[in-house]
């Protein structure tokens, strides 16, 4: 069979259309990398009103998660949205999307290419260097090499700024933003949904940029809440922790067996 190389990888670089610094930057780094790439406009939601969202749920977010999703957050979600429906409209098999604010490890394009010559059937490969999920409990599905596997995760972690998704992986996700309260990087990990086949590479090759990513001090999420919003809401975000926690760690465990017999393949392969 013929192993896929880079060049036929479509890569989608998440870009606002003022930040020109930003684009010149990424131009000046993917420069380096043997595959193409096409800067995808994103979605200003900074404008907008949460009304504009017509699949978006307010009421459920505030129920469940005691607050709206910030029109930033939403215009996110809808960037990644608008990519995903270009995959499935034109039916890309394999994408790497990319946000504009961050750093690559030397060595991702030499795992980035493991990771499309694998005879496994992932679904949606997430890259996200961060301290906190490289030491997290996890297991282990497919060793690249004795320093780099991908694992799947029982919790929820955020991180969209870089992954690797398919054509049946963009589909799922899709269905899951047709009425959803979450950001995209959490709907991601909601994998019990419908079955979609999400892994971590870790490390996780890939990092954001604190100096790119600035969040002003005015910014919603750094002011402190005065309004009590519902006297039912610390229940209603009980409940949902407990369906949450039951929900995450059953697929969790039903996928046990499967990824144990990929892991002795990878081990064998290795």
């Amino acid at each position: 069979m013929k192993k896929n190389n880079l060049t036929n990888l479509r890569v989608f670089v998440i870009n606002l259309h003022d930040h020109k610094d930003k684009r010149s930057r990424m131009k000046k780094i993917l420069s380096n990398f043997a595959f193409k790439y096409e800067f995808f406009n994103a979605f200003d939601g900074r404008e907008l009103d949460i009304d504009y969202f017509k699949n978006y749920n307010d009421c459920k977010r505030k129920l469940f998660l005691g607050r709206s999703l910030f029109p930033s957050e939403l215009g996110a979600l809808e960037s990644n949205r608008l990519i995903l429906k270009k995959i499935t409209n034109e039916k890309i098999e394999k994408a790497l999307v990319l946000e504009d604010d961050i750093s690559f490890n030397e060595n991702f394009e030499i795992y980035l290419k493991k990771i499309i010559n694998l005879q496994y059937n992932w679904e949606l490969i997430r890259f996200n260097e961060n301290k906190k999920i490289n030491t997290a409990f996890s297991r282990k599905v497919i060793d690249l090499d004795k320093n780099v596997s991908l694992r799947r995760f029982p919790k929820l972690y955020g991180g969209s700024h870089a992954y690797l998704i398919t054509l049946d992986g963009a589909k799922k996700i899709l269905q899951l933003t047709e009425n959803y309260y979450h950001h995209i990087d959490l709907i991601m990990g909601q994998t019990w949904k419908n079955n979609l086949n999400s892994l971590f590479c870790i490390p996780g090759l890939v990092w954001q940029l604190p100096e790119l990513n600035v969040v002003p001090e005015n910014h919603p999420r750094f002011i402190k809440k005065t309004k009590k919003l519902t006297n039912f809401y610390p229940y209603s975000r009980f409940l949902y922790k407990i369906y949450e926690a039951i929900a995450k760690w059953y697929f969790f465990s039903i996928t046990f067996f499967s990824d144990q017999r990929n892991y002795k393949k990878s081990k064998i392969k290795s």
